[in-house]
């Protein structure tokens, strides 16, 4: 009887253990709901559109952005950690979201816990951007700028405890010179005063700066990439600018609710991995400035492990704090 009862639970054990496997094989069977915690038409879904049209091709149902800004990202991704785990609610997040808020803010959320790793999509590098007629044209004479004229070098960010914030900080960290940050509402006011001559520099993803610079208004002395970029292939990199610790980029990356099976997130991975190798991703996310990533949900998730010890210690460094 013993013996009966055993095999009895083996069996249940493999039916259970088999049924993640199978619902992945059969998912999506209804749209499937992403999330963007940013505004309509911003950076995050520029990219996030060609990568959901295509999980919409591929996988027989319609993966719906929708915007739910607010609070920095925060608003947006508490929606999906309250969500039901099953796939059908996801969150197209950049990972400064995941990774600078929880040194800045109280969380409502544990990200790391609540939040589960599908895919980094792209990574965005940031460009040093100044006002065409500003007296430095390398890195090296804007530092030796700022070091004779300490705190009077300003950098405009998109606000406080955004990525433009901390890798200004960060600039200023490593250089040992003294920067006068100065917050905006976003990244479209930053780029108008830096354009007007009131702000000396912004550190920004190329593209929002490329028209100004084509029409020289503006120019760009350094990209905090690892290759030269083919929209500015003459713009030195930080290595080649004599700054190679400086590591500071937006990047954008697909989560699910905590709790997901890992059967389904592997199948979600795939997925988007797949188009994020085609020609088409290289053209349509290539085209816009940024640098397509794809691997594996362990190497995203210890990207965001290493992202967020390394912008806590920027914010400690800096006592950067949020008003």
């Amino acid at each position: 009887m013993r013996t009966l009862t055993d095999l009895l639970l083996v069996g249940v054990a493999s039916v259970v253990a088999l049924q993640p496997a199978a619902l992945a094989q059969t998912y999506p069977t209804k749209p499937v709901h992403v999330i963007s915690a940013y505004a309509a038409g911003g950076p995050t879904d520029l990219i996030a559109r060609p990568v959901l049209q295509y999980l919409s091709a591929t996988m027989g149902q319609q993966f719906i952005l929708q915007n739910r800004p607010g609070a920095n990202g925060n608003i947006g991704a508490n929606e999906v950690v309250r969500a039901a785990p099953d796939g059908y609610t996801l969150l197209f997040a950049t990972t400064s979201q995941l990774t600078i808020n929880p040194a800045l803010y109280s969380m409502p959320f544990d990200a790391a816990r609540d939040l589960a790793p599908i895919i980094q999509v792209s990574m965005n590098p940031s460009s040093l951007v100044m006002n065409a007629s500003f007296p430095a044209a390398t890195l090296q004479e804007m530092l030796a700028h700022a070091r004779a004229n300490p705190g009077k070098l300003t950098f405009a960010s998109a606000g406080i405890g955004s990525i433009n914030h901390l890798s200004g900080e960060l600039l200023a960290m490593l250089t040992n010179t003294k920067l006068l940050h100065v917050p905006m509402s976003g990244g479209g006011p930053a780029i108008n005063e830096l354009l007007a001559g009131r702000v000396d520099m912004f550190l920004v993803s190329p593209p929002l700066a490329l028209s100004h610079v084509k029409a020289g208004k503006l120019k760009i002395l350094m990209v905090s990439a690892p290759r030269r970029m083919s929209l500015i292939p003459d713009v030195p990199t930080m290595s080649e600018a004599g700054l190679p610790e400086f590591k500071a980029a937006g990047s954008h990356g697909m989560m699910a609710p905590g709790k997901t099976p890992p059967a389904l997130l592997r199948r979600l991975n795939e997925e988007a991995a797949k188009y994020l190798r085609s020609p088409d991703a290289d053209k349509q996310l290539g085209g816009q400035g940024v640098q397509i990533v794809g691997g594996t949900i362990e190497e995203f998730a210890q990207f965001l492990r290493d992202e967020t010890t390394r912008w806590a210690a920027v914010v400690k460094t800096g006592n950067i704090k949020v008003e």
